[in-house]
């Protein structure tokens, strides 16, 4: 049975937005949390960038 942290890490990632120095550095996070396989940290990331507020128009 998959956990909450595999069944997360597992959806649809969130792209970042371009230019904006906080989704790229939530990106480069997830991307060493996928690479040491740190699925716990990787939904971590997923939900920050989901989170990361930007106004229209703006990044």
């Amino acid at each position: 049975m998959a956990t909450a942290a595999e069944r997360e890490a597992t959806r649809v990632e969130p792209v970042p937005v371009p230019g904006c120095g906080v989704c790229l550095a939530l990106d480069s996070d997830r991307k060493i949390a996928w690479d040491v396989g740190n699925l716990a940290a990787v939904a971590v990331q997923n939900a920050e960038l989901r989170n990361h507020p930007h106004r229209q128009g703006t990044a």
